[in-house]
């Protein structure tokens, strides 16, 4: 176990982990205890609180009924009743909610007895309405009847009275009855206990009066009768008043109050024990407070000694052993390595180091190597571009001598094969060379005013006869209102990727059409989208071929190659190219129904009108320019390129050619002669054409004789060193016929005599 440890930083520091995870863990263990009686305190205190505002609540919810029992007993309404027994239920309901646990005896004796109030408080409830409607029997329907009926019966003695004795006795009658009718009322509705004696002196001064009243029996007997009536009803009212007003104002205000005096009491109980949950809950927070403090300290004086082992056992030994990497990372390899006994991940890094040491000694050596590789990789391709481009340079010139010759039609038909092949041959030169610069990162973008409609029509001049050959419909459109569109970018580049995908349309299309279609976003202010398809309706490609499509020197499908030629290598290139314009070629295809290439440049426009291109102004004066006064010197060391460049200078009517094999011969011929233009080989035995350029500079004769470079080396590097070394413009091999016309105009017009 303990090597374990010896040989695994990580396991040393799992340990330590672990070991403060268990600390935390006891901790975490003691403070959730802590916390829990905490939170049962808090649920505590929120019940106690809640059920005292309950109970106080429900205080005042009887108080409130007891007055509307009072309201009731005033006006006897049935909505007031409605409202009293509404207002009992939810009291009931309320208090059956209340629960007490069973430490709470105490509470729940409090709360036994206000339950039995309530009970007791129910039954009044259903009395208090027999009892009301008892006494407003009386009160108000058998009294006042009794009242209307005696005082009819007097109205009636008083019409059949003719002596006026009579009918003030019975005025004086009536009026007795009014006052004890409404004496009594007074004492039963308003409780005006002051007027029961006065409806008993009242009764008896009646019988006195009937008693000494003439007139007829039957009706003294009648008054007799309503007076003796009503004396036994108003008894029969008193006890019903007093029996209502017992119950509402003794039995049930006397459970109110009984139940306000449990409910103080209940509030006190609960008070107090609300009291000792909180200085129970500030103990336990007081001791979680020294726990968390002692914890503290002791996670603290933990941190602190493991990070002084993590920095003598770790972070020095990583520190130095960084410092030997930087010193080997700049070159120096005898930096020394420490640690290399130790077992754990700090020795394997530092034997590592030691191996990195050696790798390292390996790798600068390979490196050179390598830099030795490439640079004669880089002259190989040199070389054989130029040992490629000499012969064809042969080829070509010379087949387009003989194709100025008379020929027999079998004769100009081998002759164009012989210049097709060739000029196959060099399109997969120049595709090598292409693909060479991109992969080697030698391909600089230029930046410079596009001229949209320029460009669509060049490629129209460029592609409708080889179309028209096929049979087939080219089309090329653009978005209208656009079409004078201007914008930066590297004009030969673009035009380079769609003569690749126009060529590929057309040469795999039989039949239908080829479309370019340029659609053209405006994104904000002068920044554009730009979206250029070339579709089309030929052989198409199948979905399964599509992920190799652009790798190099590759075809979809083999048989391809053999029926249409080529490399593979122009999607290649293509892609490549728009990958450093920040695009990515897309294709869309289907097997026999055609393909559709597409790309989108993120472009900004300009207004600057793209300058005229020297060559067209240079072509438009060429049949005013008279070259016969023009004395040149062609500077080349191979015989078949001599007669080629020759020949090529006599069809502009120069008279005036020497020739030079070498460099020395050249220098020879300046220092005798005087010459208007010299064509000088790059690549030749004895001197080559830059040193003789260097040379011939410094003849006085020659500081400003336009020397062209003529050579079949045309890679940038080679171009910029032709110019470094004093020449003034570049021609590559093969030689094209319309190259040397613009050099001729471009340096022998008459303007540079």
């Amino acid at each position: 176990m303990l090597n374990i440890f010896s040989k695994s930083i990580a396991a040393k520091m799992s340990l330590a982990l672990l070991l403060l995870l268990l600390a935390l863990s006891a901790s975490f263990f003691v403070m959730d205890k802590r916390l829990k009686t905490i939170e049962t305190a808090f649920i505590e205190i929120s019940r106690i609180s809640n059920y005292a505002v309950s109970i106080l609540r429900i205080n005042k919810d009887i108080v409130e009924m007891q007055r509307d029992i009072s309201v009731y007993g005033n006006s006897g309404s049935k909505s007031v009743f409605n409202k009293i027994e509404d207002n009992f239920q939810s009291i009931k309901k309320r208090l059956g909610n209340i629960n007490f646990n069973q430490n709470e005896a105490n509470s729940q004796v409090y709360l036994d007895s206000m339950s039995e109030l309530l009970s007791r408080y129910d039954e009044n409830l259903a009395v208090l309405t027999k009892r009301y409607e008892a006494r407003a029997h009386l009160t108000y329907q058998v009294l006042p009847s009794i009242y209307t009926n005696a005082i009819a019966e007097l109205e009636t003695l008083k019409s059949k009275s003719i002596n006026t004795e009579d009918k003030l006795s019975i005025a004086e009658l009536t009026n007795l009855w009014h006052s004890m009718h409404h004496d009594a009322y007074q004492f039963l509705s308003k409780k005006d206990y002051s007027k029961r004696a006065k409806v008993n002196t009242t009764l008896r001064l009646l019988n006195q009066k009937l008693q000494v009243l003439q007139g007829p029996a039957i009706t003294l007997d009648k008054m007799s009768q309503f007076t003796a009536n009503y004396q036994q009803q108003f008894s029969k009212s008193i006890q019903a008043n007093r029996h209502y007003l017992s119950l509402v104002n003794v039995v049930m205000a006397g459970d109110a109050i009984e139940f306000s005096t449990l409910s103080n009491q209940l509030r006190e109980l609960s008070l107090s024990r609300l009291k000792q949950i909180k200085s129970e809950a500030e103990k336990t927070v007081s001791n979680s407070e020294r726990i968390l403090k002692l914890l503290a300290i002791g996670v603290v004086i933990y941190i602190v000694a493991f990070a002084i082992a993590f920095h003598l056992q770790i972070s020095h030994a990583i520190k130095r052993l960084t410092v030997s990497f930087k010193y080997f990372l700049s070159g120096d390899l005898s930096a020394k390595i420490y640690d290399l006994n130790r077992k754990d991940e700090i020795g394997v890094l530092a034997n590592a180091a030691e191996r990195f040491r050696v790798l390292s000694k390996d790798l600068a050596d390979a490196k050179q190597s390598a830099e030795r590789t490439a640079k004669v990789k880089s002259e190989f391709l040199a070389n054989m571009s130029h040992e490629i481009r000499t012969p064809m340079n042969g080829v070509l010139g010379m087949a387009r001598q003989l194709s100025r010759t008379p020929l027999s039609a079998e004769q100009a038909k081998m002759l164009n094969i012989i210049k097709s092949s060739g000029a196959s041959l060099l399109v997969i030169i120049n595709d090598i060379l292409d693909l060479s610069k991109i992969e080697a990162a030698k391909v600089e973008l230029e930046s410079g005013p596009i001229e949209l409609s320029s460009l669509l029509n060049e490629l129209t001049h460029l592609f409708s006869q080889q179309a028209e050959n096929k049979g087939i419909e080219l089309f090329i459109t653009t978005t209208p209102e656009l079409t004078d569109f201007i914008f930066l970018g590297d004009e030969t580049r673009l035009k380079q990727v769609l003569i690749n995908l126009l060529g590929n349309a057309i040469k795999f299309t039989h039949r239908g059409s080829v479309l370019l279609n340029v659609i053209i976003e405006e994104v904000v202010n002068d920044e554009f989208k730009v979206t250029f398809s070339v579709s089309d309706t030929g052989i198409g490609i199948a979905n399964e071929q599509l992920d190799s499509l652009f790798d190099a020197f590759s075809q979809a499908d083999a048989s391809i190659t053999r029926r249409f030629g080529g490399t593979g290598l122009g999607l290649t290139i293509s892609s490549k190219l728009l990958h450093l314009m920040n695009s990515s070629l897309k294709v869309e295809s289907e097997p026999d129904k055609g393909s559709m290439f597409y790309f989108e440049l993120n472009v900004t426009r300009t207004f600057i009108t793209p300058a005229i291109s020297e060559s067209l102004l240079e072509e438009s004066s060429e049949k005013s320019v008279d070259f016969s006064h023009v004395t040149a010197l062609v500077v080349e060391d191979n015989d078949i390129n001599q007669v080629v460049i020759e020949s090529m200078l006599a069809e502009f009517n120069i008279k005036s050619i020497s020739l030079a094999d070498d460099g020395e011969q050249a220098i020879a011929q300046c220092e005798i002669g005087a010459f208007d233009i010299i064509f000088m080989d790059m690549q030749m035995p004895v001197l080559g054409g830059p040193e003789a350029t260097l040379k011939i500079r410094k003849l006085p004769a020659y500081k400003h004789t336009p020397i062209v470079a003529l050579t079949a080396n045309v890679l940038a590097a080679d171009k910029q060193r032709c110019f470094e070394a004093g020449m003034n413009d570049f021609i590559g091999k093969p030689i094209k016929f319309e190259n040397l016309k613009r050099v001729l105009v471009k340096w022998c017009s008459q303007h540079h005599q």
